[in-house]
C-alpha cells in the first residue's frame, strides 16, 4: 500500500548502530525522518554535532538487502541519528515502499528515493521523493529537509525549535 501525508507511519523493529529499536518507541515524543537512500545527499549538508532532542533520524542502508552488517553514512552520525542494519533496512524498505503494480514499467527503471517526515503523533506528515544523485558523495542538500521540517514544526504549534542551526551565506 501506498504511504501519503496523514497515513501512521509503520511500526517495526530493527537492528541499528545504536542496537535494536522499536521504531515508535525510539521515536517517543521527537519528530522523526526515515531517510531511503542518505548516499544521495552531500557529506557536508548533514547537521554536525548534535540535533534538536526533538528529531531523531533513521537511515537505511544504500543497498538494503545487499548482506549484512551496518552501512555507513556520509558523515558519522550525530546524536538522534541511527542507521540501519542492511538486513533489517530491506524490509523495512519494503514496507515504506508504496504501490505495487502488476504491469512492470521496463527494465531499468529508477527506484524512487525518499525522506518520510513523520510528527510525534506518528503520522507521516510529507514525503519528499527524488531521484538518485548523480555523483558517488550525493549532490543533494539535507539542509533543504531540515528546514521543510522546520516549517511543519512551526506549523504543528510553539515550542518546536529549530533542527538544526540556520545555512550560512557562501562568502
Amino acid at each position: 500500500m501506498a504511504l501519503f501525508a496523514g497515513h501512521r507511519a509503520p511500526d517495526f523493529t530493527a537492528r541499528t548502530t545504536i542496537g535494536r529499536i522499536r521504531f515508535h518507541e525510539w521515536l517517543g515524543q521527537s519528530w522523526g525522518m526515515l531517510v531511503t537512500h542518505p548516499g544521495d545527499f552531500h557529506p557536508m549538508t548533514f547537521p554536525h554535532g548534535h540535533l534538536d532532542r526533538s528529531v531523531k533520524i533513521l537511515f537505511l542502508p544504500h543497498h538494503a538487502g545487499a548482506g549484512g552488517g551496518v552501512c555507513a553514512v556520509p558523515v558519522p552520525p550525530p546524536g538522534g541519528v541511527a542507521v540501519c542494519d542492511t538486513g533489517d533496512g530491506a524490509a523495512i524498505a519494503r514496507l515504506y515502499s508504496g504501490a505495487e503494480f502488476e504491469d512492470t514499467p521496463a527494465p531499468g527503471m529508477v527506484a524512487e528515493h525518499v525522506v518520510f517526515l513523520i510528527a510525534p503523533d506518528r503520522t507521516i506528515r510529507t514525503t519528499v521523493s527524488h531521484p538518485p544523485a548523480q555523483s558517488r558523495a550525493g549532490s543533494r542538500d539535507f539542509r533543504e529537509v531540515l528546514h521543510l521540517l522546520d516549517t511543519l514544526r512551526a506549523v504543528a504549534g510553539p515550542g518546536a525549535a529549530p533542527s538544526a542551526p540556520p545555512r550560512r551565506a557562501a562568502a
